[in-house]
């Protein structure tokens, strides 16, 4: 256990940029609840505890992991919330991950909200789908926003960032499409996909994307709101596509 330094403080403060994530390939878990979860399990990911003097008699016995002791000011200038919580944590990204052409996927055409991209990524794990494909214009996970909006289910779903139109082409896939111009979802077999594709909070899936749509599907509504939120129909379609 040690003080954090000026150099510690100003390199963690550097992952509040996706440019940086990326280039250190970490990223910066806060939230007690969540900080626990990772202590408890993913301990071999983690890359520097930082913490207050007093949250550190809280942590494990065991833990192979850097630890630095910081005041409230310390954390409040590397933190991404508005009001800090006594420990901040800073992760490995996860690179031993195989996408499993067997099991359900959720492909994201250029999904901007981080919100909605983490709620997404939230409901999946509530119905036991664990990945995601996503377009390189994609919201990025690692984003504050994005992993907040998980409540802790980033640590069990994983997430490829590619070309989506490229990754398609080459993996054999049934794909679900949430289009405004399908048929309405309760008419169609939703076990015959083994893919789910959500298009872009303003214009919906890309032409490009569209070609590869094997099943339109659609939920139909009784009111006069012109879509439902990309989080929100997700969820409709999740719930149907996973009984």
């Amino acid at each position: 256990m040690q003080k954090i330094s000026q150099k510690h403080l100003k390199w963690i403060k550097s992952l509040h940029l996706k440019k940086n994530r990326d280039k250190e390939h970490s990223f910066i878990v806060e939230g007690i609840k969540i900080c626990d979860e990772v202590l408890e399990n993913y301990g071999h990911r983690i890359q520097y505890v930082v913490c207050s003097n007093d949250y550190s008699e809280h942590l494990p016995k065991n833990l192979e992991s850097v630890i630095l002791t910081a005041s409230p000011n310390e954390l409040s200038r590397i933190s991404t919330l508005k009001t800090p919580n006594s420990i901040l944590i800073v992760l490995k990204k996860d690179h031993q991950i195989s996408f499993n052409s067997s099991e359900k996927v959720i492909l994201l055409d250029d999904i901007q909200d981080p919100g909605n991209l983490g709620t997404l990524i939230r409901t999946a794990d509530w119905f036991g789908i664990s990945q995601f494909v996503c377009s390189k214009k994609t919201a990025d996970l690692f984003n504050a926003k994005a992993l907040q909006s998980t409540m802790g289910s980033f640590l069990r779903v994983k997430i490829w960032y590619v070309e989506l139109d490229s990754f398609v082409k080459e993996h054999s896939l049934n794909i679900g499409g949430a289009l405004l111009d399908g048929t309405a979802f309760e008419n169609e077999d939703l076990s015959q996909m083994n893919a789910l594709l959500l298009g872009n909070e303003s214009r919906g899936i890309s032409d490009i994307m569209r070609a590869h749509v094997n099943m339109p599907i659609r939920i139909d509504g009784k009111g006069s709101a012109e879509s439902l939120n990309v989080a929100i129909a997700g969820a409709i379609f999740m719930q149907h596509w996973s009984k």
